[in-house]
């Protein structure tokens, strides 16, 4: 990976992206894992620059992916160098790119497990902000993030934390959707 230079993996980096397109999932998986050796190799900013720039397309495939890549750079290269982007690409005021953020977020803390704990009280304002939505699947989404933050960091002394969120999750259990009562369950569920 040394005798390689960053511009050259960021050309492939952007090569990647139109595999995300691919209809085999075995390629977008790999395309997907690719996108954690790239970032160990020439560090987390320009790839996440990459990916985050790419929640912003229309293709839903795409952007769920991406996602998941957001995710596994975060558990290559750590939470502390991937949160403050995803934080501060959450208060672009367009659907799409909320909910990707969350997504993220949600597969991050699945991935994360325990490493959590540092940062729960962080992304708990955006949580609550999640939670509180008017759009259905912000608030579906949130409950997925709380989830694995809660599964995460069972038994490690983020109780309070875990109750405020509580808080937030328990209204959206009267709420018509189908997918967000199940997600509602699941994050009561997890805590």
């Amino acid at each position: 990976a040394e005798f390689v230079s960053a511009k050259e993996w960021m050309r492939i980096c952007f090569e990647l992206l139109e595999l995300l397109k691919a209809n085999k999932k075995a390629i977008r998986r790999a395309a997907v894992s690719t996108f954690g050796y790239i970032a160990k190799a020439i560090g987390p900013q320009d790839v996440l620059h990459t990916l985050l720039n790419n929640l912003k397309v229309q293709d839903r495939q795409m952007r769920v992916c991406t996602t998941v890549a957001v995710a596994i750079v975060a558990e290559t290269c750590g939470p502390f160098t991937v949160l403050p982007a995803l934080m501060n690409e959450y208060r672009v005021p367009e659907v799409n790119i909320q909910n990707g953020v969350l997504k993220a977020l949600s597969f991050m803390f699945e991935y994360i497990g325990e490493m959590g704990k540092d940062y729960i009280y962080a992304v708990t304002p955006l949580l609550e902000d999640a939670l509180m939505d008017r759009d259905a699947v912000h608030r579906q989404t949130g409950c997925a993030c709380v989830k694995h933050l809660a599964r995460g960091v069972a038994g490690l002394g983020c109780e309070d934390a875990l109750i405020h969120l509580l808080n937030y999750v328990w209204p959206n259990i009267f709420e018509d959707s189908p997918h967000v009562i199940n997600a509602t369950c699941d994050a009561i569920e997890g805590l």
